[in-house]
């Protein structure tokens, strides 16, 4: 039974959204791969590429040849890295998604309102997420001095934006941004015994009566003044969060394909390597975060 196509593909310079191809008139370097995986089905099958920008178009040919291709459901598509995935979906998001080109500019009057409220979310989603994956093993408790600055970043003071464009906390010109820094981390102390008590019932619960004892509430200023003593892996966590949202802001108001690969280098750089741990996939949940509060901005403009 013949198959019928359709073709997702964007690119820099054009887009396939939905294009209907019949087998013969599928791309030689994808078509035999193509049709095993549809494997005679009647259905109309999607194939879904990744984006292209325009270098990778002149290369397209060699490109094509080396993607892996797999079935889902009644769709091919693309087996990506990490890497290339956070690409890819940044790309379909800020080149194409309706959220995305409608989201106000610098000189928009809605600009620093509407910025302001994915770079609050996204900081408080990365601070939990990273926090989290680091503590999913109850032994990472043991070490209290890798713990403690990840509890102080847990805990820090969410960055509302300081007009007309900043948006995140800007430790770039350590030491000489002490009160930037100290501003991250001022009248923390009730939520940092919050946080305390949970980790105590936690590890009580997993049979640790001593390790529990360790991070009772009462310890709360020990832990921070534990922290400003030895602050700078505290402040590569803060400065790991700031340049990934400075990223997705600047992927979200240029909309260009060079500001997807510039979010796709920036991706890499800060959520590569976070406490040892490999977090990008977090840039995925960010972006899709970030996209419905947009989503919900355009509907209100426009109801």
């Amino acid at each position: 039974m013949s198959c019928t196509f359709r073709l997702f593909w964007l690119r820099e310079d054009g887009c396939d959204a939905g294009t209907l191809l019949r087998a013969d008139q599928l791309d030689s370097r994808i078509k035999d791969r193509v049709l095993e995986l549809a494997n005679g089905d009647g259905a109309e099958i999607g194939i879904r590429l990744p984006f292209f920008d325009k270098r990778e178009w002149r290369r397209r040919e060699e490109l094509l040849s080396g993607l892996t291709l797999k079935r889902s459901g009644n769709a091919i598509v693309c087996s990506l890295p990490v890497s290339g995935a956070v690409r890819d979906h940044a790309a379909q998001l800020a080149l194409f998604h309706p959220a995305w080109k409608t989201a106000p500019r610098e000189r928009d009057d809605n600009y620093f309102r509407v910025w302001r409220s994915v770079s609050v979310r996204l900081q408080a989603m990365l601070r939990q997420s990273i926090a989290a994956e680091y503590f999913t093993n109850n032994a990472r408790y043991e070490d209290r001095e890798k713990a403690y600055p990840m509890l102080v970043y847990q805990t820090a003071r969410l960055f509302h934006g300081r007009p007309p464009t900043d948006f995140a906390y800007d430790l770039s010109d350590y030491p000489e941004c002490q009160d930037t820094l100290a501003s991250t981390w001022k009248m923390t102390g009730n939520a940092m015994q919050r946080l305390l008590a949970g980790i105590e019932s936690r590890l009580n619960a997993a049979g640790l009566p001593v390790l529990a004892r360790r991070y009772a509430p009462m310890w709360y200023k020990d832990v921070l003044v534990a922290v400003q003593k030895k602050s700078a892996t505290y402040i590569d966590l803060i400065a790991r969060e700031s340049m990934f949202i400075n990223a997705v802001l600047d992927l979200g108001t240029a909309r260009t394909a060079a500001a997807v690969n510039r979010f796709a280098r920036t991706t890499n750089v800060a959520l590569r390597k976070v406490y040892g741990m490999d977090v990008r996939t977090l840039a995925l949940k960010c972006l899709d975060e970030a996209t419905s509060l947009l989503d919900d901005w355009r509907c209100c403009t426009t109801a």
